[in-house]
């Protein structure tokens, strides 16, 4: 197995990658190991990231967050259009 140095400027948030880190030790992976197994994935079905980054952007631990996804993919300056165009009939 050939190994790959990443760059020295290769930087992750600390935060999130101890958080993913206690949630990967339960799975008795190491961090290293899901990324790699992250990076299998991909390659096999490069669909996953569209899925992973749904995911990642999805906010929690609010109300709103409960909303992401229910109320459709339209912008504030839609939303407005429409808005404007329902109070002019």
């Amino acid at each position: 197995m050939n190994i790959v140095k990443i760059r020295k400027n290769f930087l992750l948030d600390k935060e999130t990658v101890e958080k993913a880190q206690q949630i990967i030790r339960k799975q008795h992976k190491s961090l290293t190991e899901a990324i790699t197994l992250y990076l299998k994935a991909v390659v096999k079905d490069p669909s996953i990231l569209q899925t992973i980054e749904q995911s990642a952007k999805k906010r929690t631990g609010s109300f709103i967050g409960m909303l992401d996804g229910e109320i459709g993919d339209k912008t504030y300056k839609e939303m407005k259009k429409e808005a404007l165009r329902h109070k002019a009939d």
